[in-house]
Order: structure tokens, then sequence, then C-alpha cells
């Protein structure tokens, strides 16, 4: 039952379902979020999960997922959905009344299958569309009118930065000489000039993906989403509650990396002041992290390749 057909008549797959409920922990009279809602598979899990008087609050970016919301979910009274971004749940939970008092925060990073089967969103290099890449498509710009301006050396930094692309500057330069004699308007013609820069194919992996990831990454401000959440994170937990992060790539497990390195003491305490490190507490426990799908999963739905899940349970030495 993990499969579902949405109004889009495409199928959609939730990415390690079984796996992050569990991560969840989930007490049935919980309030819970689920801040990458897309087609509602992980939510409709967690709805089984809860009691009557427990609470599911679900955020999505893209106004495709909250049009194309089944109808089951708006005849739950435990459930609410809102066109919005996870970086703003502080003021969301406060608006809620929930601040503070959240159960667990899931997270499904990344790009979803309706975003890479949707041509007119552009975000596949497979797929012949303009090149929006945009998850709100109500706000900010699309990188088809970043690209019609950016210079070059910003072009190639954002392609090594965020696409880990060793051939950045061949890249960035690429577009910019063919920008100048056409603009690049679709994902086909941008893929192409990026295959013709790279001197080398790479096996099983299309030359124009990390530079596509870095754009994406970019133009949706990707990291600095998940920075801005995560700092805000443990205050809108209750004691004990869980994020779970679903990843898909080196970046994201970088800054849960370096934002648990920051919040391993305290950060409450000013830095230098002469405190004994057995007065200061962890803000966060790593329950468990990197862990992976599995075999069976990675056949039925290739996208969970690259996936890994990291749970984190706020720590509260007060809490019995």
């Amino acid at each position: 039952d993990a499969e579902f057909v949405g109004e889009d008549g495409q199928k959609h797959i939730p990415v390690m379902l079984d796996q992050s409920i569990d991560a969840m922990n989930i007490i049935p009279n919980g309030s819970y979020i689920d801040a990458t809602f897309g087609f509602g598979g992980h939510s409709r899990k967690i709805l089984e999960n809860l009691a009557e008087d427990g609470k599911l609050y679900a955020l999505d970016k893209d106004l495709d997922s909250i049009k194309m919301i089944d109808p089951e979910f708006n005849d739950d009274g435990r459930f609410s959905l809102k066109h919005g971004c996870f970086s703003k749940l502080k003021q969301y939970t406060k608006d809620w009344g929930i601040y503070g008092a959240v159960n667990g925060i899931l997270f499904d990073l990344g790009v979803s299958s309706h975003h890479l089967d949707n041509a007119d969103r552009g975000f596949s290099f497979n797929k012949k569309g303009i090149v929006d890449m945009r998850f709100d498509q109500s706000s900010g710009i699309s990188a088809c009118d970043w690209i019609k301006d950016v210079d070059e050396q910003t072009l190639s930094n954002v392609i090594w930065k965020y696409g880990e692309e060793r051939y950045s500057r061949k890249i960035a330069k690429s577009i910019i000489n063919q920008r100048d004699q056409q603009i690049i308007k679709n994902t086909d013609q941008l893929s192409k000039i990026i295959d013709k820069a790279i001197p080398k194919n790479e096996k099983h992996k299309h030359n124009a993906t990390r530079t596509f990831q870095a754009i994406r990454i970019f133009i949706n401000k990707e990291l600095d989403v998940l920075k801005e959440i995560l700092n805000h994170s443990y205050n809108i937990l209750a004691p004990k509650g869980r994020l779970v992060l679903i990843t898909y790539h080196s970046l994201e497990d970088k800054v849960i990396k370096n934002f648990l390195a920051v919040t391993d003491d305290n950060i409450s305490i000013p830095r230098g002041l002469p405190i004994k490190s057995e007065f200061l507490k962890k803000m966060f426990n790593v329950v468990s992290k990197s862990i992976k799908p599995k075999d069976e999963e990675v056949k039925s739905n290739p996208r969970s390749r690259s996936a890994k899940i990291n749970i984190l349970e706020k720590n509260n030495e007060d809490y019995v």
C-alpha cells in the first residue's frame, strides 16, 4: 500500500516509508510534523500510528502538492496542511500552539519523483521543458532567468560548491558562450551544453547530473533552509522529540554533521567561559545515522538508492 497514484496520474512511492516511520518513535497522542508533504505517503503512515487525539501538521513549498491533495486527508480532523517552507517552522509552530511540544519532525529532502517526471518543472535533463527548477513556483527566480544574467565566475562557483563537479569551470564557460549566442530556455539545450563540455563520460551517471543538482540546490536555497530549521529545532521540539531526516547527497549530510558539531556543547554557553565539560550537555543525541534502504526497495524504487535516514533526538536531562 506504499505505492499510490496521485491526481496527476503518476505513481508515487514514499522513500524508506517503514524505516522512517519507525524512526519517528510515534506516541499515539503526540504532535508531529511532516515538513515535506509531497503526495502524502509518509503523512498517511504517520496518521495510521496516531490516536484520535494525536495531531499531524504538514507543509509543502509546492502548490501542486496542496492542489492535488487526496480528499481523505481533508476529512481527517487530526490533520492540517499548509503551503510554506519548513525554514519558517518556528513561526508556524507558534501559530499552531505547539512550539516546544512537537514530538517529531520528518524531512524527506531533495527532489521528488513528481518534480523529475514533470517536464514543465525543468528539474530533469531527461525531459524537455523550461529550465525552472523552483519547488515553489509562486516565488523566487527561475533557473532559466538566473542563467540569463549570471556571470561566469558565479556560475562556476555554484556548480563546484553544490554539485561537487570537477569540470565546473569548463561547464560554466560553455554555458556562458552558448548563452551569448541564444537564450538557454529548455533542459534539453542545457543538458547538451553540459555534456559537450565534459571531456570524460562517467559510468552509470549522466554528465549533467551534478550541474542540474547544483543549480537546483542554489535556486531553492536548499542547504540554507536546512541550516535554518536545524538551528530552530531544539526549541520547537518537546523533550525527547525527534528529527528524522531522509537525505540524498553528501552536502545535506555535511550540514547535519556540522550542526551536530556546533550543538555538541550547549550553544547558550558563551565561548571561552571557564566551565568544566561535565556541566555542559549535548543538545541532541544521534539515535542512528546513515540508515540505508533495503535491497528490494532500491530495485522497486531507484530514487531510494542514494537515500539515508538520520535520526536525532532532543536531549533533555531533566526529562523523566
